[in-house]
C-alpha cells in the first residue's frame, strides 16, 4: 500500500514537472506593441443610435400607413433590416432598432407625412435590402 502511494505521488510530480513553465506566472521578455486607439464601435455611437431610431420610427409610421393586406409584408422587411443590423452591429443597434419600430407603429402621427415615410423607407430598403 505504501508503494502505491509512493508510486501516485512520483507520478504525479512527474506530470507537473514539464507543465511547470506553463504555470509560472513570469511576464514575457518580448515588450507588449504600443497601445492604439480604438474607434468607437458604431452601436456605441450616440449620432449612429439616432440614426437607427430614427429609421425604426419611419418604418413602423410606413407598416401603419399600409393597408392591412401588406403590413406583414412591411414588418417582415422591417425584420430583415433588423437581422441585418444585429449581423454587423450586435444587439443593442437591433434592439433600437426594432423598439424604435414599435414605437413607430404604435404611437399616433399625422397621417399626412405618410408619403415622405413611405420614400424614406424604400430608399432604406433598396439600399441595404435588396443587395
Amino acid at each position: 500500500m505504501r508503494s502505491y502511494q509512493l508510486r501516485a505521488t512520483i507520478l504525479a510530480l512527474a506530470c507537473l514537472t514539464p507543465a511547470d513553465p506553463a504555470l509560472a506566472q513570469n511576464p514575457p521578455t518580448t515588450p507588449a506593441a504600443p497601445a492604439q486607439e480604438v474607434p468607437t464601435p458604431p452601436a456605441d455611437n450616440p449620432t449612429f443610435l439616432d440614426g437607427l431610431r430614427r429609421v425604426g420610427v419611419m418604418a413602423g409610421q410606413v407598416v401603419e400607413c399600409s393597408a392591412d393586406a401588406d403590413k406583414q409584408n412591411e414588418i417582415s422587411r422591417a425584420m430583415e433590416l433588423a437581422n441585418l443590423i444585429a449581423i454587423h452591429f450586435g444587439l443593442k443597434a437591433a434592439f433600437t432598432f426594432t423598439g424604435a419600430l414599435g414605437y413607430g407603429s404604435g404611437h399616433p402621427f399625422d397621417k399626412a407625412g405618410c408619403g415622405q415615410a413611405i420614400d424614406g423607407w424604400k430608399q432604406i430598403q433598396a439600399k441595404y435590402l435588396n443587395k
